[in-house]
């Protein structure tokens, strides 16, 4: 059953049907012919158009699986056309995903491309790396109690080494 949202616009009267792999391709080769045209460098175009770099590089190369979400990439598509001065409309071809993509996302775990500092797994792994590091200088703090090696009394200083310091004070 197929929801009709009266809304919603459509060029034939029927459902938007998603990008082929043919359009992604002219408009790969249509903003790289356009951006040269124009005489543009990636640099340039990333800076003007407030892009990062490695999307443009991205969309210029054809590499979907570093393109980001079609949310964002609605919004980039459009800013390239008026920089390019292209009509409107003419990249949507980039919005063309494999149909793997599409589907909803299952999680994969990639330990390298963890952001650390900003992300909910990120943030895990170091408790529980904390967590880990406290666990492992306890159980070397018992070993060490065990075979004698430190004691947890205080330390008694000798009169020997206190009048020992007193007399090589007194002779500078």
């Amino acid at each position: 059953m197929a929801l009709n949202f009266p809304f919603k616009k459509t060029s034939s009267g029927q459902p938007d049907e998603p990008f082929s792999d043919n359009d992604f391709s002219e408009a790969i080769n249509l903003f790289k012919t356009q951006r040269k045209k124009a005489g543009i460098s990636l640099e340039q175009l990333s800076k003007e158009t407030k892009i990062s770099r490695n999307v443009i590089i991205a969309i210029e190369n054809g590499w979907k699986k570093y393109l980001p979400e079609t949310t964002y990439l609605i919004s980039m598509i459009k800013s390239l056309e008026i920089r390019l001065d292209l009509k409107k409309g003419s990249l949507d071809g980039l919005l063309a995903r494999e149909s793997s993509i599409n589907e909803i996302s299952r999680f994969k775990f990639n330990f390298i491309n963890i952001d650390f500092l900003n992300s909910w797994i990120g943030s895990f792994f170091y408790i529980v790396f904390m967590f880990l590091s406290i666990l492992a200088l306890n159980s070397q703090q018992r070993y060490l109690m065990k075979i004698n090696s430190i004691s947890t009394e205080p330390i008694i200083i000798e009169n020997n080494v206190i009048k020992n310091e007193n007399i090589i004070n007194n002779q500078k």
